[in-house]
């Protein structure tokens, strides 16, 4: 059965953007219990809900802080469970055929939460679960991003750029362009972004298969290739892996994007500089002191005065 995303966000900020890939997996390696980590305000969640419904499966969504939207939607649904705590503190304690990892994009985080997973499975002799990573791309694929630094050991941080802007092709950060409350301060190198974590744990571990769909900020997907279902997944997502036309829609699209977010930052600024100078123009227009130095003016330069109250407004309007 197909399950088409009933609101997809114009900037592709939901993994479900890519809910026929994505549920498709699911369906093909037969997921009866599904872990969203990072459920947030729940707009994927809600979604997943509408696919476990129709597939009999149930969700638990994983998030130390979730929006009241989330909670709310948690007292409602009796296939959701909600688990308000990190993932590296629930992850050792939950079993389920998939895991959805789009939580705190840094490489500390996701290597932790890949180690919880493993050793999990390895204590119960069973399979890893199909696992599905949302931001695999640009800018997080090789770049941290932090919700909450503090939590992150100091020497697993990369050093931060915090309230800061971030353009493809540029490794550093930049006056405008796409925001971020906490990013590493520079791209690239060992033990940076989730791209680099993911690689990381799956050299030497030759029976896990992976995947990239180069497509909404990338999805990447592993699999164990011993599992049942392995070859039906990896059917599902053969077309889609490391396409290189979604490649280059992808970076087009990220490209229009940033640049978006720098005109609507440069415009924003400006508007912020301008908005003290108006208001202190209006109030000069309306002063009873120019008005009175306009007559002075008129006196003296027998004629216009160099600077008069309509002009001010005209400029203004």
């Amino acid at each position: 059965m197909t399950h088409f995303p009933t609101d997809p966000d114009e900037n592709a900020a939901s993994i479900v953007n890519l809910a026929e890939v994505l549920y498709a997996c699911l369906d093909a390696a037969g997921a009866r219990t599904v872990i969203e980590v990072g459920a947030f305000h729940g707009k994927s969640t809600r979604e997943l809900l509408d696919w476990a419904s129709a597939d009999g499966a149930r969700v638990i969504a994983i998030d130390p802080a979730p929006e009241p939207a989330l909670r709310k939607l948690a007292a409602e649904r009796a296939d959701l469970e909600l688990v308000e705590r990190t993932s590296v503190e629930a992850l050792g304690e939950l079993d389920a055929e998939a895991i959805i990892l789009d939580g705190d994009h840094n490489y500390f985080t996701l290597s932790e939460e890949l180690r919880l997973i493993s050793e999990r499975a390895t204590a119960s002799s069973s399979r890893m679960p199909l696992l599905i990573f949302h931001d695999i791309g640009w800018p997080l694929g090789r770049r941290d991003a932090y919700y909450a630094p503090e939590r992150i050991p100091p020497e697993h941080r990369q050093p931060l750029a915090n309230d800061t802007y971030l353009v493809p092709d540029d490794p550093g950060t930049v006056p405008a362009g796409m925001p971020f409350a906490c990013v590493a301060a520079r791209e690239g190198g060992p033990r940076n972004g989730i791209l680099t974590a993911i690689e990381a744990f799956l050299r030497e571990r030759e029976e896990l298969g992976f995947a990239s769909v180069p497509a909404f900020f990338g999805i990447g997907f592993i699999w164990d290739r011993r599992a049942d279902w392995a070859e039906a997944v990896a059917a599902v997502l053969e077309p889609w892996d490391r396409n290189p036309v979604l490649a280059r829609l992808e970076a087009n699209r990220i490209r229009q994007m940033t640049e978006r977010y720098r005109i609507t930052k440069l415009l924003d600024d400006l508007e912020d500089v301008r908005g003290p100078r108006d208001e202190l123009l209006r109030a000069l227009a309306d002063s009873r002191a120019l008005a009175l130095s306009e007559g002075i003016s008129r006196a003296v330069r027998r004629g216009d005065p160099a600077v008069t109250r309509a002009q001010i407004r005209a400029a203004l309007d």
